[in-house]
């Protein structure tokens, strides 16, 4: 997927400030979006493994469930905007950053992933996602949804958004002809789990 190998090839070059120290030009990231079972997650862990930088992988809600611990530690030792040392934690220990299944259905997280995404970008970390929706229908129908379409549009400006479209579920193909469901429960059903 020339997307992908985009990202790969501008992430192996070594950053460079440019003239004046002005940084470079950003190095755009990709939001890969489609059906389930289409292939999207395994396409960017392939890409995660060939990318040899400072890099963090994670499930979208497991990142979103770490950012809040982040901030909610941040906020007890007093600090007024809890997003900006989440940020540049995230920025010092790594160049790019892979999340899988964005989803976005509660208003704290809409509110929070804005200016935690514009701050990453800022500090020139690169973002591969994935997820189910285009990002027009990330946060579809949320309360205060107006205040978030600005992320829909930083999505726009700083990730490719490319459809995966394939009519075949791989997930599907790879459970077909193997036993799955097992009864009943007895030794039998057990020795076949276990083999």
């Amino acid at each position: 997927m020339p997307q992908l190998e985009r990202v790969r090839r501008e992430l192996a070059e070594p950053v460079k400030r440019g003239l004046f120290r002005k940084a470079p030009p950003p190095i755009m990231g990709l939001y890969m979006w489609g059906g389930v079972g289409r292939g999207k997650s395994m396409l960017m862990d392939l890409l995660f493994e060939a990318v040899e930088v400072p890099k963090q992988r994670s499930h979208f809600h497991a990142f979103m469930q770490w950012v809040h611990a982040e901030m909610n530690a941040a906020r007890k030792m007093g600090v007024d905007d809890a997003i900006a040392p989440v940020a540049a934690k995230l920025a010092s220990d790594g160049r790019f950053l892979a999340f899988d299944e964005m989803q976005i259905s509660d208003i704290t997280d809409a509110m929070i992933v804005g200016r935690l995404f514009e701050a990453l970008f800022e500090a020139g970390v690169v973002i591969v996602t994935t997820s189910n929706r285009h990002p027009n229908d990330l946060y579809k129908n949320g309360l205060n949804r107006a205040l978030f379409v600005p992320f829909i549009d930083l999505i726009r400006d700083r990730l490719e958004v490319h459809e995966l479209v394939s009519p075949t579920d791989y997930r599907q193909g790879r459970l077909a002809g193997t036993p799955t469901y097992f009864t009943p429960v007895n030794a039998e059903a057990r020795a076949e789990i276990t083999q």
